[in-house]
C-alpha cells in the first residue's frame, strides 16, 4: 500500500501510541483487501459499545482514558438501554448502570451521543460522492444508495477510521464496484406498495435473492424517506446488500443504463405480488386472533412524522393491559415532545416512546435474560411492521412473530390479539 509521508510518520509514532495503533489497524485492513492507498473520510457512524456484550463498555471506557479522540464528525449507533429513562423498558438496574458509563466515554472521545440506527434523520448528511465509514446496515445502505456517499460495512474498524480520519480505498469506495449486478422488474400495481410494511417486504424478498450483490430495481418510484429506509434495512437483513439502485430515486442513477454502467445484468428477475405475500408467510408465526403480548414500531428508528401518525391513531384509545407497546426512535426526536404533543399522546394511551435502543438490541435477548434471571423468552408473541425486526427477534428473543401494517400493529396492541386489516 502506498502511504503518504504524514501517514508513515503516524505509524512511526510521531503522534502517539493510540493514533499509531489505530492507523496500523486500518493499514492491515487495506493490505488484507489489496487496497492501493488510504483516503480521507469526512464522517463516521460509530459502533455501539453495548453492555450486553461482555467487556464491551469497559474496553471503550479504557480506550477513552488512553486518549482515543475522533478527528471527524462521528455519531453513535444504538445501545441496549434507554439511557435517559432506563426503567421504562424493564432492563435490570445493574445492566442499565453499566451501559450508562458509555456516555462519558463517548463524550471524552468526541463522539456525538446520538444512539440511533438512523443518523441521517438527525441531519448527518455528507455530500454526494464523499467517503465515509459507517456501521448499522440500514444506515450504510441509505448513505450509499440514496445520498450517494461511499461506504463499506465498517464494523469494528470504524472506531479506527474515526480516530485517524482514514479508510482503505476498496470495495464500494471504488466507482467500478458500485455498478448494478442484477435487475429486478416489479410486476405488480403500484397500489400494492402503499404502506411501509410492503416496502419492507419487497426489500426482504429482493435481498433474499441477490445476497451481497447490487440490485437494480425497475418499476418502482418513491421519494418517501421512511419507506426507503425500511426497504434498505430489509435488503440488508435477508441478504447483505450494501448498495442498490432505483433509477430516478438513487442519486446519480437516472436510468437502468446508468446503474449498470455499460454492463449486462447477471440475472433478471420478476417480482410479483405473490412473492411479497410469501414474505408475510415466512415471517408470521402467529394466527389471526391469537393473543399477543408485544408490539413494536421503529426498526429502523421512527422519524417525527411516523411518530405523529401513531399518536393520531392512538388518540382516545388504550393499549391492552397485557401488551407492551414500544415506538422506538432517537433521543432528539423524543425531545421534540417539548414542542409537540405526540409523545404524550402515545404514552397517555399506554404505549412507550423508547429512545437509544430497540427490542432486538435490548436486554430481552435470550442470552442476556438467562444471565440476569429474566423470563425466557421474554416475549411470547410480537407484532411489528418491520421485516428486519421480525427476522431478528425470532432468533435473538425467541418469540413468535407477525409482520403487519402499521395500522394493524396499532389495532393489535389495542385488542391484545393479532388483528389483520
Amino acid at each position: 500500500m502506498k502511504l503518504t509521508d504524514s501517514e508513515k510518520a503516524i505509524l512511526d509514532g510521531a503522534k502517539g501510541e493510540v493514533l499509531r495503533e489505530a492507523l496500523d489497524y486500518i493499514v492491515q485492513l487495506g493490505d488484507a483487501f489489496q487496497a492501493e492507498k488510504l483516503i480521507d473520510i469526512v464522517y463516521c457512524h460509530y459502533p455501539a459499545e453495548m453492555a450486553i456484550y461482555e467487556g464491551n463498555v469497559e474496553e471503550a471506557c479504557e480506550y477513552a482514558e488512553r486518549g482515543g479522540r475522533v478527528c471527524v464528525s462521528t455519531t453513535s449507533s444504538t445501545l441496549c438501554a434507554d439511557l435517559k429513562r432506563p426503567s421504562i423498558t424493564g432492563i435490570p438496574k445493574k445492566l442499565a448502570e453499566l451501559q450508562s458509563r458509555i456516555e462519558s466515554a463517548h463524550r471524552k472521545m468526541g463522539i456525538f451521543e446520538t444512539y440511533t440506527c438512523t443518523p441521517q434523520n438527525l441531519g448527518f448528511i455528507p455530500s454526494f460522492g464523499s467517503y465515509i465509514a459507517t456501521v448499522e446496515s440500514s444506515a450504510i445502505i441509505y448513505y450509499n444508495s440514496i445520498l450517494g456517499c461511499k461506504t463499506n460495512r465498517g464494523g469494528l474498524f470504524t472506531r479506527y477510521s474515526a480516530i485517524t480520519g482514514k479508510y482503505p480505498l476498496m470495495g464500494y469506495l471504488i466507482d467500478e464496484n458500485r455498478r448494478g449486478t442484477h435487475l429486478f422488474k416489479i410486476r405488480m400495481p403500484s397500489s400494492i406498495l402503499s404502506t411501509y410494511d410492503k416496502w419492507c417486504a419487497l426489500g426482504f424478498q429482493i435481498g433474499s435473492i441477490v445476497g451481497s450483490e447490487v440490485p437494480v430495481i425497475d418499476g418502482i418510484n418513491t421519494h418517501r424517506q421512511d419507506w426507503l429506509i425500511g426497504f434498505g434495512a430489509a435488503l440488508a437483513t435477508s441478504g447483505s446488500v450494501t448498495l442498490y439502485h432505483i433509477p430516478g430515486v438513487t442519486l446519480g442513477t437516472r436510468t437502468i443504463e446508468d446503474a449498470f454502467k455499460g454492463f449486462r445484468p447477471k440475472e433478471i428477475y420478476d417480482i410479483t405480488e405473490n412473492d411479497i405475500e410469501k414474505v408475510y408467510e415466512k415471517l408470521t408465526t402467529i394466527k389471526h386472533g391469537d393473543k399477543i403480548d408485544f408490539v413494536t414500531l421503529g426498526c429502523p428508528h421512527y422519524n417525527l412524522e411516523q411518530i405523529r401518525y401513531v399518536a393520531e391513531k392512538l388518540k382516545d384509545q388504550k393499549v391492552h393491559n397485557d401488551v407492551r407497546f414500544w415506538v422506538c426512535t432517537n433521543r432528539m426526536t423524543r425531545k421534540q415532545e417539548e414542542c409537540s404533543p405526540y409523545v404524550k399522546m402515545i404514552e397517555d394511551a399506554g404505549a412507550l416512546v423508547v429512545a437509544d435502543t430497540c427490542p432486538v438490541e435490548s436486554h430481552m435477548r435470550q442470552s442476556t435474560c438467562r444471565e440476569y434471571g429474566l423470563k425466557v423468552p421474554n416475549v411470547d408473541a410480537m407484532v411489528t411492521d418491520s421485516t428486519k425486526m421480525a427476522r431478528y427477534v425470532g432468533d435473538l428473543i425467541g418469540c413468535r412473530t407477525a409482520l403487519a401494517s402499521t395500522d394493524a400493529c396499532i389495532k393489535s396492541a389495542i385488542k391484545g390479539r393479532l388483528e389483520n386489516e
